[in-house]
């Protein structure tokens, strides 16, 4: 978690944290050296009531700061949510009597369901925990409150919780019990923990293995902006025999640079006068800076690896890969596949959370997430025939005289389309 900023004359003041890293009330922390993909878990600390999630206690905050700072990372997550969720949901209350339909209104009240499925589906993926601080009361959860993975740490056995808001400044922060079944009244911590291979305390999400990519993505942006802003891009470096004597002298040359300048100037000759050869300036082309390939090379990179950690084909991103003209049958496959291995299991978890939480409110329903085919068949695939192979094996030039001589139906039928008369 970030440093929080400072109120002053009802102004927010931003605060720097370290080099180049600038905070309001925002999660963003300078991120660790080290594995992004590895985060360093040991339960062999003595005299704390949790175990550190990473070398510096806070890898749960560079997964969220990762999240806003990856464009492609956050636009997956994003897009996953919204595979998931945004058909909507379903009770059935064909069965339920007055009593138990207004408690499953009060529930959805108490909660704001609509808002809280979002919010839980975007936790799985992210973190693959979901946590709710719930009050107990008559046996039933009277209250849902909830809590942020970033803030929660645990111990090696899992019998206390602790939560921080800020674990960069704050250790010692509230601690819960989890709730079970035997439970009496009070407040506990309602864990959501998927299994993962090799973790018994905290749950790894499946895609940190592109955590550094993604980190990578997010940083090439700032380095591309700080080489524009800092780097020096002049093409050529003047050298004159002597320091200029006077202001006049200085203004001099000043201008006659200028006239070298610009746009309007680009193709000129330019002349330049001196007693003898010797005080002529000298011009020496400098090397253009290359790095642009080198922004390339990475971020077609990044692209491939945080599409393969996430398990997206990247035609679904807009991404379209070497080779490839990404027709409507490709992206309509790609989703398929996507949604059956991806879509599918994050539902049921989403409503197994959900209906859980249902039955600790002692209402007898059960939620169903709605089936959203965000690619439908709207999308059609257009086949290539003899004719539009025949074009594509044409020169430019006589392609070209080819098409200005089809009439606007023949164009329409080329490119299956219906005729204008139609």
């Amino acid at each position: 978690m970030g440093l929080l900023g400072k109120f002053k004359n009802n102004k927010v003041e931003a605060k720097i944290v370290g080099d180049n890293y600038q905070a309001f009330s925002t999660p963003f922390i300078q991120v660790p050296q080290g594995n992004l993909s590895l985060p360093f878990i040991y339960d062999g600390y003595r005299g704390r009531n949790y175990v550190p999630f990473g070398e510096t206690n806070l890898f749960p905050s560079v997964i969220d700061q990762l999240y806003y700072t990856s464009p492609l990372h956050g636009s997956i997550v994003d897009f996953k949510v919204n595979a998931s969720i945004g058909g909507g949901y379903e009770i059935d209350t064909s069965q339920m009597d007055a009593k138990e339909k207004v408690a499953l209104y009060g529930f959805e009240k108490k909660v704001n369901l609509d808002k809280i499925l979002k919010t839980i589906c975007e936790a799985e993926i992210l973190h693959n925990r979901v946590y709710f601080k719930v009050t107990i009361k008559n046996g039933k959860a009277s209250k849902y409150e909830y809590i942020p993975s970033a803030k929660v740490r645990t111990n090696k056995t899992k019998d206390i919780y602790t939560i921080s808001d800020d674990w960069s400044r704050n250790a010692n922060g509230e601690e819960l019990l989890p709730y079970d079944k035997d439970c009496v009244d009070g407040c506990y911590i309602l864990c959501f923990e998927n299994m993962t291979t090799g973790q018994d305390i905290y749950p790894v999400p499946r895609y940190t293995s592109a955590n550094n990519f993604a980190f990578l993505s997010g940083e090439l942006s700032y380095l591309s902006k700080s080489n524009i802003q800092n780097a020096v891009f002049p093409s050529f470096a003047i050298k004159f025999p002597k320091k200029p004597q006077n202001n006049e002298e200085l203004q001099q040359i000043k201008d006659t640079v200028n006239k070298m300048k610009g746009a309007e100037n680009a193709g000129k000759a330019v002349a330049f006068f001196a007693n003898n050869k010797e005080q002529l300036p000298e011009l020496d082309p400098i090397p253009v800076n290359n790095n642009d390939s080198l922004f390339q090379e990475a971020s077609t990179l990044n692209t491939e690896q945080i599409c393969f950690a996430h398990t997206i084909d990247p035609i679904l991103m807009g991404v379209r890969t070497t080779g490839s003209l990404g027709s409507g049958s490709d992206i309509k496959q790609a989703y398929v596949i996507f949604e059956k291995n991806v879509i599918i299991p994050l539902r049921q978890r989403v409503e197994d959370i959900v209906n859980t939480m249902l039955k600790l409110s002692g209402v007898d329903a059960e939620i169903v997430l709605n089936n959203y085919q965000i690619i439908d068949e709207t999308i059609t695939e257009v086949e290539e025939d003899e004719v539009v192979s025949a074009l594509s094996a044409l020169p430019d030039d006589i392609r070209a005289v080819v098409l200005s001589n089809m009439t606007a139906d023949e164009l329409r039928e080329l490119a299956n389309l219906k005729p204008l008369g139609l």
